[in-house]
């Protein structure tokens, strides 16, 4: 596959117009330099040509920008260079379906239905044809609601090919955000899948406009989605009237000719837009990150390479789809190496232990969660955890504790672990480890920069760029750094600044020798008494406290100091977790201000549709049971939680020492200093917080 895409890469030199030179011209080369084609508004020398061909052989093989100044004749010539994988998400299925015909592609278990390349390209062919049928037409925002299933890849193949746009939605959104998503994203169809976690997606349609009920396929008048012109459903058993039939589409597809469709794909490019993916709307409504095919297909071979993923390979994934570590990481990843895409999606009908044993998976893609249940399980004796042949386990989405990374090679039987980060803005990827990292790398860091990603590291109230080991907001550039939010121009211009640096919105370290540290989030940042907390911090350090399965902590309102340390523990299976004996063993091993003034033991997190633990549920839950409890004045004698009275003044003294010299140091936020560091987005959940990073606390 390597000289495959190696033989697709395109370098585009433009060069600038400037009062000395040239009318502005463009020169394609292809890896090794040789001119491929050339426009401009006067004839080029071949010297000149031959010039620009030796700066194109010198770059790195990764898609990117860059400006260059060259010399030539003693005059200077401003050149922008593109470089760029001359490949659409549709011609990567064709060429794969020739490579390996008869391989499988997508086994979707719930559904007992296997798919090989060849069949996937039929299938995807047949829906295309039907879509163009019924008048989709390039450009156009078709909006997909499907879980892990083999339709789901099929149909964004075949979207794909139309040059239609992917409007992935979250399967779980209600009604009113169902509609919200649809009219931004200026949707002209809708696929989706009845029954998913038994939701009636269309009934929600047709609560959203009543007069869908009496439509007909290709005629559809719904006056709250204006633009809405075709609803498609999977379900053959219970037709709507308003609805094409899936299947009957794609079987009407598949009895016409291939002309139309050929010629379609040819009139697909690299650079058009491929696929809107919403961020996970932590922040109030999700925003639409616009990606187009070069740089969803750069990421997903950057996957590939530092996954060692081969065609032999079984890839297991359990992220959703419509998420960009289920869409890009997984998906299109184990297309691009031509191995086996086993969908997983959790049901009481099928045990995700049994289904890797039996479809023999080498590689799990997954979050720390998962995980962690994953390995419970295993330690039961559950069935199914016997004889796994798992090559590689990859997680993101979350912080993964230091003992799940070991428990993935000593239980589940491993040989690597990666842990990898990204964020839908950066389409996705940005760092990982690698699988020769030691278990130390993958536990404090996310690894190094990925190839043709740039990062700084810039202080949170000045701007300023900071050197190794200081922490501050990670901005990047690269060549996945999406091409906006759809329709949203205002967080557009805040998410990406007239530089092109993204900000991330995470709080991060660069070493010396180039490895990631996150810290945590700007907007979780706890300001107590002036002084700047990281919960990541926090969390990592409690992690490692014997009787703590796992941990989230989070900033709860504090009436003297603006914010308190509340933190949400989940107890190892018949282990004893008590207030007193979490603190006294924080006590002179961490700052005392970031000792919890509040513990709450839990079973469970509020988890995310991507798996994440819903910070912004923990913060609401922890303001809930402050407003509630008994003022503190009135407690017990013993004191906090346990702890004797007097142990409770040395801690309060000390942290209130700690805070009193915070005042006098420079470096840390005070409260005047909030608005500018968070934004006002704790308060409003607004902003570019909604940014759906892999792995953040």
């Amino acid at each position: 596959m390597e000289d495959l895409i190696d033989g697709k890469r395109r370098i585009e030199a433009v060069v600038c117009r400037d009062e000395n030179g040239p009318g502005e011209a463009s020169f394609l080369f292809d890896r090794n330099g040789c001119l491929l084609d050339f426009r401009g508004a006067v004839p080029c020398s071949e010297a000149f040509a031959d010039m620009l061909s030796g700066i194109c052989r010198n770059k790195p093989l990764v898609s990117g920008r860059e400006y260059v100044e060259a010399m030539w004749e003693g005059r200077p010539y401003h050149v922008c260079l593109n470089r760029y994988i001359h490949l659409t998400l549709g011609e990567l299925a064709d060429i794969q379906a020739r490579r390996f015909p008869d391989r499988e592609a997508v086994v979707d278990s719930l559904a007992g239905v296997r798919l090989t390349y060849r069949e996937v390209k039929r299938r995807s062919d047949g829906l295309a044809k039907g879509l163009m049928h019924i008048g989709i037409l390039k450009g156009d925002h078709v909006a997909v609601i499907m879980d892990n299933c083999w339709e789901n890849v099929v149909t964004k193949i075949a979207i794909e090919k139309t040059g239609a746009v992917i409007v992935n939605l979250n399967i779980h959104e209600k009604k009113d955000m169902l509609e919200c998503l649809l009219h931004r994203a200026d949707v002209k169809a809708v696929i989706l899948k009845q029954g998913i976690k038994n939701r009636e997606h269309m009934d929600m349609f047709y609560q959203i406009s009543p007069e869908l009920k009496e439509a007909v396929p290709g005629r559809i008048y719904a006056p709250r989605l204006p633009l809405l012109r075709h609803v498609i459903v999977t379900d053959q058993e219970r037709p709507r009237s308003c609805a094409w039939q899936f299947e009957k589409l794609m079987e009407l597809g598949m009895s016409m000719d291939d002309s139309l469709l050929k010629e379609r794909m040819k009139a697909v490019r690299p650079f058009d837009d491929a696929t809107i993916i919403h961020t996970s709307g932590t922040s109030g409504v999700p925003k639409g990150v616009m990606l187009n095919h070069c740089q969803i297909l750069e990421n997903a071979w950057i996957h590939v390479q530092y996954l060692g993923l081969e065609k032999e390979d079984r890839l297991c994934m359990t992220p959703p789809m419509f998420h960009s570590f289920g869409c890009v990481g997984s998906v299109l990843s184990s297309m691009m190496a031509g191995a086996a895409l086993v969908c997983y999606e959790k049901t009481d009908r099928i045990c995700l232990l049994e289904m890797l044993r039996k479809e023999r998976c080498t590689v799990l893609c997954s979050v720390p969660t998962v995980y962690i249940r994953l390995i419970r399980e295993m330690r039961e004796g559950k069935a199914g955890g016997e004889d796994l042949c798992l090559r590689l386990c990859v997680t993101a989405g979350a912080p993964c504790p230091e003992q799940t990374l070991r428990d993935m090679k000593r239980v589940m039987g491993a040989e690597a672990a990666v842990v990898m980060y990204g964020m839908t803005e950066a389409g996705p990827g940005i760092s990982s480890t690698s699988m020769d990292d030691s278990l130390e790398t993958a536990v404090s860091t996310v690894g190094r920069l990925w190839p043709g990603v740039t990062g700084r590291i810039q202080d949170l109230t000045t701007g300023r760029v900071l050197g190794p080991g200081q922490a501050g907001e990670l901005c990047i550039k690269s060549y996945g750094v999406m091409m906006g939010y759809y329709n949203n121009p205002e967080e557009t211009e805040k998410a990406v600044d007239r530089e092109g640096w993204l900000h991330t919105g995470d709080i991060a370290s660069l070493s010396e020798d180039g490895l990631l540290t996150l810290k945590g989030r700007c907007k979780d940042l706890i300001i107590r008494g002036g002084e700047n907390i990281s919960p990541r911090e926090i969390e990592d350090f409690i992690r490692n406290y014997e009787p703590v399965e796992d941990v989230a902590v989070v900033g709860a309102p504090d009436e003297q100091y603006g914010e308190l340390v509340y933190a949400f523990i989940r107890p190892k299976e018949g282990a004893v977790v008590t207030k007193e004996g979490l603190r006294n063993w924080c006590r002179g091993k961490i700052a005392t201000i970031k000792i919890p003034q509040e513990i709450e033991l839990t079973d469970h997190f509020p988890i995310s549709a991507t798996g994440k633990i819903s910070k912004g549920q923990l913060r609401s839950l922890a303001r809930e049971h402050l407003e509630g409890r008994v003022p503190r004045q009135t407690e017990p004698e013993t004191g906090e939680g346990g702890l004797r009275q007097t142990e409770t003044e040395e801690l309060r003294q000390a942290e209130t020492e700690e805070l009193r010299q915070a005042e006098t140091e420079s470096g840390g936020l005070r409260r005047s200093d909030r608005e500018t560091a968070v934004s006002g987005q704790r308060a409003g959940e607004t902003g570019k917080d909604g940014m759906d990073t892999w792995q953040k606390s």
